[in-house]
């Protein structure tokens, strides 16, 4: 039989490791988790009124999802005359965007999952061990506080921002120089 110190040892091991989680997770450049991305659905309808419609989306809708979309940059979308209307669909053109903006700051990660694991709905739903855990103990609320190391390591981390520099060589498939190494 575990005594109660062991029970919240688990309890703050499996927060920590959550919350570990999330910090990773917010520190890959995507293209969904920039503020400046938007999905917009594509056009698929053949006919408007009667008449064609030359914005049909011709894409073979048997490999697209039930509502297909596209990633955009809406970054100076204000102006519309100067607004580029890039494409941002792909991990590669987040990791390269020198624009990219993170639409989470660590202050945000660390608010939002706290006011989360004071939830017991939510606990139940995402954590359904540290809810179980809690029960035991015949508590409500996990009391979780990142240890002193993980406080200073967390106050030194930086949610990565600047573009990933790719050779265009990389991206080529296996055996397929071109020439290009002057082979």
């Amino acid at each position: 039989m575990r005594i109660p110190d062991q029970v919240q040892d688990r309890i703050r091991t499996l927060l920590q490791v959550e919350f570990d989680r999330r910090l990773q997770e917010a520190s890959q450049r995507l293209p969904q988790r920039c503020q400046h991305n938007h999905r917009q659905v594509l056009d698929t309808r053949k006919q408007i009124e009667g008449a064609p419609n030359d914005g049909y989306n011709r894409a073979d809708r048997v490999h697209l999802p039930l509502s297909p979309t596209i990633g955009l940059c809406l970054l100076g979308s204000e102006s519309p005359e100067t607004w580029a209307g890039t494409i941002c669909e792909d991990p590669i053109d987040a990791q390269m965007c020198p624009q990219y903006t993170p639409m989470q700051t660590k202050a945000n990660l660390l608010l939002e999952f706290r006011e989360q694991v004071e939830n017991n709905d939510w606990l139940r739903e995402s954590l359904p061990t540290v809810y179980e855990l809690l029960w035991v103990l015949e508590s409500t609320k996990p009391n979780f506080h990142l240890p002193w190391w993980k406080r200073l390591g967390f106050w030194f981390l930086r949610l990565r921002t600047e573009p990933v520099r790719v050779s265009a060589i990389g991206l080529l498939p296996p055996g397929d120089d071109n020439g290009v190494h002057g082979a």
